[in-house]
């Protein structure tokens, strides 16, 4: 390829001069501006496959020799492996790809969507019988459909269910509100019941402040007399993965010295321990849509025991600590991490209850 080469030792770039094949100020390769298609093609891929063997190089220390890549790029040596952030976006991306793929877990309609929405059917033809029985022009055909509309609203309200209650299930699968409200129509109704009840009968707390919520929004955008709100958690945990990654940093950060180590350090730990995360999310997501039975506690309870060993691993050997310190600092980091990560999947429900 040196027959390639430019004579003139000006680079094209940056008009610094080139002493070798490279140009020292920028990087650019003094190449003749003028070449063959053979040429390019080979250069394509002689750039895939440099990236593709940096990106080998890169996975399998990710993989199998935890901190290795965040003590290289500590030490300056960064050349031979991916930018930490370049490889974090990839690897997300890949996940959510593949998981976009996957049968989303949205709830099954239950018997009572269906008699509510049978109900809802009834109510509007009822509505459209009486409609016509008033401009109906024969007074024994008015009175026939006056009465069909009678029955309908009377079915319509023998079958409604006036109760209020609010179910929620935490379990393998993730978070889930079911909230029931059949009885009042709109939140003074809801108000003046609740001032004429005891104060033990009064709906207080979170209770409360859900089925008035509920009430204002099916005043203002129609029916919700029963909304089913599910968060699962193989969706919620990587996208708060993504948000809690530089809290993560910060927390590792106050366990060391700040005379040895720099927040950015810890933020870099931060996104190589998140890029192994994405890893075995990914593999633990395409284990449980290959196998034939369930295996979702099974594949939670791995997650959370492989985490916690490659953190501790990860600690000791970027931070030159002994085991049992590295181990102490990834269970107080392992803890933390999960209540935040729970109560970020607790506030997402809450959310899409209110935005359902």
């Amino acid at each position: 390829m040196k027959h390639h080469l430019r004579k003139e030792n000006n680079c094209l770039n940056c008009g610094a001069i080139v002493n070798g094949r490279f140009c020292s100020n920028c990087g650019q390769e003094n190449l003749d501006t003028r070449e063959s298609f053979g040429h390019l093609l080979s250069h394509f891929f002689a750039d895939v496959t440099h990236y593709d063997s940096k990106f080998l190089t890169t996975i399998k220390y990710l993989l199998f020799k935890p901190g290795f890549l965040s003590r290289q790029y500590f030490a300056g040596k960064r050349t031979a492996y991916l930018n930490p952030l370049r490889m974090y976006f990839f690897i997300s991306f890949i996940f959510f790809f593949v998981l976009s793929l996957a049968k989303s877990n949205e709830p099954e309609t239950t018997n009572d969507d269906n008699k509510a929405q049978y109900n809802i059917l009834k109510q509007e033809l009822a509505d459209s019988i009486q409609a016509n029985a008033k401009n109906s022009s024969d007074s024994t055909k008015a009175v026939v459909m006056n009465d069909l509309a009678a029955e309908l609203h009377a079915s319509v309200a023998a079958t409604k269910d006036t109760t209020e209650t609010i179910n929620f299930g935490f379990g393998n699968n993730g978070v889930q509100v079911t909230l029931k409200e059949g009885r009042y129509n709109t939140v003074q109704e809801y108000d003046s019941v609740q001032q004429t009840l005891p104060g033990n009968k009064k709906d207080a707390g979170i209770l409360h402040w859900l089925i008035r919520t509920n009430i204002k929004l099916k005043s203002e955008y129609g029916s919700r007399s029963n909304v089913v709100v599910a968060e699962n958690f193989e969706h919620s945990i990587p996208k708060l993965m993504f948000v809690l990654l530089p809290l993560f940093a910060w927390f590792l950060y106050i366990f060391h010295s700040r005379k040895n180590f720099y927040y950015a350090q810890h933020a870099i730990f931060s996104v190589h321990f998140h890029s192994f995360m994405f890893l075995l999310l990914l593999v633990l997501s395409l284990l449980k849509w290959i196998m034939p039975f369930d295996i979702s506690s099974y594949a939670a309870l791995l997650c959370v025991l492989i985490a916690f060993i490659y953190l501790a691993v990860a600690l000791k050997n970027a931070f030159h600590q002994s085991i049992w310190m590295a181990s102490l600092k990834a269970l107080c980091v392992g803890l933390f991490y999960i209540i935040v990560l729970v109560l970020g999947i607790l506030a997402l429900a809450f959310i899409s209850f209110v935005t359902a």
